[in-house]
């Protein structure tokens, strides 16, 4: 365990330290050669690895037999492995940013092999499964103002119609005689609103194009001249008097009018049926799951209503139906004339009209749907199924030795990065799992809720929420941000950076508060947890292990027993970094401004100089 001194005995001393064998170190995650990279940190001592890779075919690409003989490595030096899965948007979104439930469920299949494969890496214990959640979704930009209050800059939503992104901005409007501040909310209040609108209007406008041939029709049959010449008609047909040639003209021009109108409402009248039936669907779909009690009482009273309007819909369908069944027969019989047959259908017509402005008016009282939702709710709430689905997948097959789900906060620009959002996702998910793993093994949802807080938790990055900086957050907030996530972390990255981008610099050299972060999670420390250290960066550009420094900065002790010297007393033993000297530094820095080592200092700073000169004398260009 961490340990904490709160009084200083020596100069030396701080109120953190943390032991070596709680520390580790990631594999390159660019390379398949997963079982080199783990030999290589094991050779310099290190007792926690974690392996894995960021591309999904890269860790593919992992031979079966690698993960066999890592798995003997780590038994033969006693050391602990961890995985750092590839990465794939465990939510469904595609790298163009949109959602489909078919890359969500391959992205579920994909985590299961995941844990297939880790499992094999530790079958003996909950090996740590590392999973970022997020990456294919923009999060929200969210800002201070002048009274350190926040806001959100952007935001995104969801088209849950198509998966698709729709941006949201805070903006300040110039109106007549107004200014208007928009913020994301309202925004995304007015985008669902104005679509559901849109919906009822394109209805709106079938029915009064349908309504306008039907009066016409209506027109034409109670014309006196259309009944006067449809009599005529029907005298000729039983032999009285004859039709002048100009009148069967008229009357075949109002007939073919009257047929035309009613192909016409025929069309109209199938968009409205369709048009209702989607406009019920996406009520009923997309109507959300409000969590006060006014709206939860909106709801009921809008479904009572809702289910008259189904019954009264289907009720007068089904009478409309054997109504015009009933006409058509008695017209085929020469029960009814050819202008009753079209009065009484036309009436009929227009009794349904009403009927379905009755329908409109009242799905246009409902509550608005939620067709837009935002980015951070929808990203949960398909996070949460692919983790309750791989945990129940885990824990069938593996039992009480089943891998821990460890969802990490991405870069604060994306979704679910914020602890608040990630402590949700967790919540949600071992709630969801546990339900499942209750109906699975028939046991209470109590028992199997204490099996999801086992391998459902966080990962937390320190150097990704530290990022917040660039949105104007001070450390003091970010500290918060731990402080909330704290009783969900199972497993802790470390890396250093200035808070504008994932640098991976070695614990020190950036200016993250990284003993203030270790301090907030001992707090709620879960058992075993490692502190994997990631400054790949480092190595691959300075070509020096960043380990002394890390060693250092966080005061490891020097021996397995924590009352002997830390790392940070003994550091006049080796040339440390930390303290501005050492020899990863460039050689050219003394050449150029002491003439070459140490030993050649100016007088002026107690060294020898170059004979009775100083280096920081002679020509002006010295």
């Amino acid at each position: 365990m961490a340990e904490f001194n709160n009084s200083r005995k020596k100069e030396l001393d701080t109120e953190f330290k943390l032991a070596f064998s709680r520390q580790g170190a990631p594999t390159s995650p660019q390379t398949p050669n997963q079982i080199g990279e783990m030999g290589r940190l094991l050779n310099s001592g290190m007792k926690n690895v974690e392996v894995g890779a960021i591309q999904a075919d890269v860790f593919e690409t992992i031979p079966a037999q690698h993960l066999k003989e890592m798995k003997r490595m780590a038994k033969l030096t006693e050391s602990n492995i961890s995985v750092h899965a590839p990465i794939i948007d465990l939510a469904g979104f595609n790298q163009q940013g949109k959602w489909s439930e078919d890359e969500r469920e391959q992205n579920e299949a994909h985590m299961k092999g995941i844990v297939d494969r880790s499992h094999n890496l530790d079958p003996n214990g909950n090996i740590p499964i590392t999973l970022h959640a997020g990456i294919g979704v923009p999060g929200s930009i969210t800002k201070k103002d002048k009274q350190g209050k926040e806001y959100k800059q952007l935001m995104y939503a969801v088209d849950k119609e198509n998966g698709g992104l729709v941006p949201l901005k805070h903006e300040i409007l110039e109106y007549l005689g107004k200014t208007k501040e928009w913020t994301p909310e309202e925004r995304l209040d007015v985008l669902n609103y104005s679509s559901w609108e849109q919906e009822k209007l394109q209805l709106m406008s079938y029915q009064k194009a349908k309504q306008e041939l039907e009066h016409m029709n209506k027109r034409i049959v109670d014309d006196p001249k259309f009944l006067e010449l449809n009599m005529a008609a029907q005298n000729e047909a039983k032999g009285y008097g004859k039709l002048s040639d100009e009148e069967k003209q008229e009357l075949t021009i109002l007939g073919q009018r009257m047929e035309s109108n009613n192909r016409q409402i025929n069309e109209y009248d199938s968009h409205l049926q369709i048009g209702l039936n989607n406009l019920h669907n996406k009520y009923v779909k997309y109507r959300g799951d409000p969590e006060n009690d006014r709206e939860k009482f909106e709801y009921e009273v809008a479904d009572k209503k809702l289910k008259k309007v189904r019954e009264d819909y289907l009720k007068f369908n089904k009478n409309f139906e054997k109504e015009a069944e009933k006409f058509y027969k008695k017209r085929e019989r020469n029960d009814i004339s050819e202008e009753e047959y079209a009065r009484k259908i036309t009436n009929l017509r227009l009794k349904q009209s009403e009927i379905h402005d009755s329908i409109m008016l009242d799905l246009g009282r409902l509550p608005t749907p939620h067709y837009y939702i935002p980015a951070e709710d929808f990203a949960r709430e398909k996070t949460k199924e692919t983790v309750a689905n791989a945990a129940l997948y885990a824990y069938k097959k593996y039992g009480k030795k089943s891998p821990i789900i460890s969802i990490e906060n991405f870069m604060p620009t994306t979704v679910l990065s914020r602890a608040e959002d990630l402590k949700k996702l967790v919540k949600e998910s071992r709630k969801e799992a546990a339900k499942k793993i209750a109906k699975e093994k028939g046991i209470s949802e109590k028992e199997a809720g204490k099996i999801t807080e086992k391998i459902i938790g966080a990962t937390w990055d320190v150097g990704h929420i530290h990022q917040l900086k660039k949105q104007g957050f001070k450390d003091k907030d970010l500290l918060k941000e731990t402080e909330k996530i704290a009783p969900f972390v199972k497993h802790v990255h470390l890396t250093d950076n200035f808070g504008y981008a994932d640098s991976h610099l070695p614990l020190g050299m950036g200016d993250v508060p990284i003993k203030q972060h270790l301090k907030e999670l001992e707090k709620d420390a879960a058992e075993g947890r490692r502190h994997i250290v990631e400054c790949g960066a480092f190595p691959q550009h300075f070509k020096q292990s960043p380990t002394p420094q890390t060693l250092e900065y966080l005061e490891s002790p020097v021996y397995s027993y924590s009352a002997g010297p830390s790392w940070a007393e003994a550091r006049d033993m080796y040339a440390s970094y930390l303290v501005g000297y050492g020899d990863i530094l460039p050689e050219k820095h003394f050449d150029t401004f002491f003439g070459g080592g140490f030993s050649r200092l100016p007088k002026e700073l107690g060294g020898q100089g170059q004979g009775n000169k100083s280096q920081f004398s002679g020509t002006p260009n010295q």
